[in-house]
């Protein structure tokens, strides 16, 4: 199922509740003064404003006027995501809904709209840059333990993703950290992770990925970090040298997961203090041009170990 032209839902969902939720703080509303102008309860009011519902497009419309929202064009833009955030795609379907949480949903999304995406992962390649190959060893650890549609339908999902991102024409800014073992962990096929390197470094010389490899004497402790990555939203120049702490946040979205949870957040004090971890830890790394030779010379190293068949 396809999406139809125009944001996902929910990169326009977030972009709405955001707007409202503002055009509210700058007159000075609250949150109970807009539930009774617009006949709602003010919990409705609350998951508008945190985007647990979606809002209509004549209920958009009212709102606006109300919160003194006049310019047409940005009327128009609201009332455009006000459409988007109804849509529905792939994500949406059945087997999906059922097997992937709702955050994991969520950024599929975000991973589709994102114009700068920064990725921290201190055990594995991110989804949307795994091989089927990868994707299909690394998942396929789970099918002793867990139901066979749980697996194939993350399979499916991961693969879909990854067909997205290379399939994008307005190419986003990849920054990817990685941490010197994940070019060591073959999980049993040393064949298999010498074709993920190997399509990754191929990544990185094109310049669709810039990688950087933190190496094992690095003073740091990696596990207690967990695996985050931060969305940004905002249009950039992408002649701009690689964006440090000083990027606004104001349009950002933070993913982090663990064994046990999958979180999405977006307010500005927690995505800033991943944003710093995430600078202090790349300027930490070694640079692309030795993080790409590593990536060639562990690929080759992987490659060549494969016994011939």
């Amino acid at each position: 199922m396809a999406t139809p032209s125009g944001e996902s839902p929910a990169v326009a969902r977030r972009r709405l509740r955001l707007a409202l939720r503002r055009a509210r703080e700058i007159i000075g509303y609250t949150q109970q003064q807009v539930a009774d102008e617009m006949e709602w309860s003010i919990s409705k009011v609350m998951r508008i404003e945190s985007g647990e519902v979606t809002i209509s497009v004549n209920d958009t419309r009212s709102l606006l006027s109300y919160l003194g929202v006049t310019d047409r064009d940005e009327v128009n833009r609201l009332i455009q995501s006000a459409r988007d955030a109804k849509k529905r795609a792939w994500w949406d379907e059945g087997r999906f809904r059922e097997q992937l949480p709702l955050a994991l949903r969520q950024l599929i999304q975000f991973e589709t709209e994102a114009r700068t995406i920064r990725y921290f992962h201190p055990m594995f390649i991110p989804g949307p840059l795994q091989t089927p190959g990868y994707v299909e060893t690394l998942l396929g650890l789970y099918r002793d333990t867990l139901p066979a549609d749980w697996v194939d339908t993350r399979i499916e999902a991961r693969l879909l993703r990854r067909k997205a991102f290379l399939e994008r024409t307005d190419k986003p800014r990849v920054m990817l950290l990685l941490d010197e073992s994940v070019l060591l962990r073959t999980m049993g096929d040393a064949s298999m992770l010498a074709t993920q390197l190997f399509d990754l470094h191929s990544l990185a010389i094109q310049g669709r990925v810039t990688v950087r490899v933190i190496p094992f004497t690095a003073k740091i402790a990696l596990p207690a970090l967990g695996t985050f990555e931060i969305h940004n939203f905002a249009i950039h120049d992408a002649s701009e040298q690689l964006p440090e702490a000083e990027e606004s946040t104001d349009d950002a979205m933070l993913y982090r997961e663990s064994g046990l949870l999958d979180e999405l957040a977006d307010d500005q004090a927690t995505v800033s203090r991943h944003l710093t971890v995430f600078t202090d830890l790349w300027n930490l790394a070694h640079d692309e041009k030795t993080s790409i030779h590593m990536l060639e010379k562990a690929a080759q190293s992987h490659a060549a170990s494969t016994p011939d068949t």
